[in-house]
């Protein structure tokens, strides 16, 4: 295998991580939110891959989430986009001269589901991540999540206050961390050197 997922924190400055990383790395990097027609694809992979039974899961999870009806369905989509792009990449990426980064894949979606108990998330994706190289960015800081998060912005925002944000996304953080490394095929933690 020759691709690894990176997640951590939103807003922990994995976007930023992930260009200087790449680089010292001779790596590409793989982004599920680049352009229309490549989402739409990686949506329509994730399906196939998924099946009906655990699309309803994902749905569920997705209605459970604040926020109006088109928010709660994108959660969705984006979801299940991931799953398409594990699918991709399992079967698509064996060139051994180049690594392939993938910026939030099925590793991140823990923190997609705020509503729904951590620990089954997870469990809906252990099989998937016994295959897969994960790298966690780690944490900045609370401090600098939260003045990044109130001075970018963030989706959840609208429809959560910061504090109760801060404090979901930090719970979900301990259950990865207690339970990724035994779940992943391989499971690094990367020292955060970014600052605001």
């Amino acid at each position: 295998m020759n691709w690894e997922e990176i997640t951590g924190l939103p807003c922990a400055g994995k976007s930023s991580f992930l260009a200087n990383y790449a680089k010292d790395n001779q790596s590409s990097i793989f982004k599920n939110h680049k352009g229309l027609v490549r989402k739409i694809f990686y949506f329509f992979m994730g399906i196939y891959f998924l099946g009906f039974q655990k699309l309803k899961v994902l749905f569920y999870w997705s209605s459970q989430e604040d926020g109006p009806y088109y928010f709660r369905l994108n959660i969705f989509i984006n979801a299940v986009s991931r799953f398409g792009i594990f699918c991709f990449a399992s079967r698509s990426i064996n060139d051994k001269k180049i690594r392939f980064l993938i910026d939030e894949g099925i590793s991140h979606l823990p923190f997609l589901f705020l509503k729904t108990d951590t620990s089954l998330v997870i469990n809906f994706i252990s099989n998937d991540l016994k295959t897969v190289n994960v790298l966690y960015l780690s944490s900045p800081g609370l401090k600098v999540i939260q003045n990044r998060l109130l001075s970018r912005g963030h989706q959840r925002l609208k429809f959560l206050i910061a504090s109760t944000f801060i404090k979901r996304i930090q719970e979900i953080e301990n259950v990865m961390l207690s339970q990724y490394p035994k779940l992943c095929n391989k499971f690094k933690v990367l020292e955060n050197v970014t600052s605001i």
